[in-house]
């Protein structure tokens, strides 16, 4: 049997909001915020664009929703100068390790180009997710401290 996988906005899918606010949530808790289901909700509100930054894409794998991904316009703490952003990149823990990061990566990458975008960027909490980073092509650029915790700039060219 045949898989049906595919990228789409979110935009197109809005009724996932509160399952892809409850991921955001208990990812963001791993990295040393707090939000609530509501914050979460409200990012996602804000990023139900097509045609430029502000932009979430849902990862679907026979019609389920297994990850998602963003362009958004300014995302790293005390460094908006670096825009867009990959942000809030998250696949379902028994759909990880398949490639699903990377086809999004991918696919953000694609989506930047075709707006007009060179560079992206994006920023990372934890302590060794870089290296995946660094292997498809992203280099740290600075290393700073953003809501209490060390945060790793990483750039790559789309």
């Amino acid at each position: 049997m045949a898989h049906e996988i595919r990228i789409d906005y979110l935009a197109n899918h809005q009724d996932l909001i509160p399952t892809i606010a409850a991921w955001y949530v208990k990812m963001w808790r791993k990295h040393c915020e707090n939000p609530s289901i509501q914050h979460a909700k409200t990012k996602l509100l804000n990023r139900l664009n097509v045609d430029k930054p502000n932009i979430c894409f849902v990862y679907l794998h026979n019609h389920q929703c297994v990850g998602t991904a963003s362009l958004t316009e300014k995302d790293i703490p005390h460094n908006e100068m670096f825009s867009p952003c990959l942000s809030n990149l998250f696949v379902m823990e028994p759909y990880r390790r398949q490639k699903i990061g990377d086809n999004l990566i991918e696919y953000v990458k694609r989506q930047a180009k075709n707006l007009g975008f060179k560079k992206i960027y994006l920023y990372t909490m934890d302590a060794t997710i870089h290296c995946w980073y660094q292997k498809l092509h992203w280099e740290i650029i600075k290393e700073d401290v953003a809501r209490g915790c060390n945060i790793k700039i990483m750039a790559t060219n789309v």
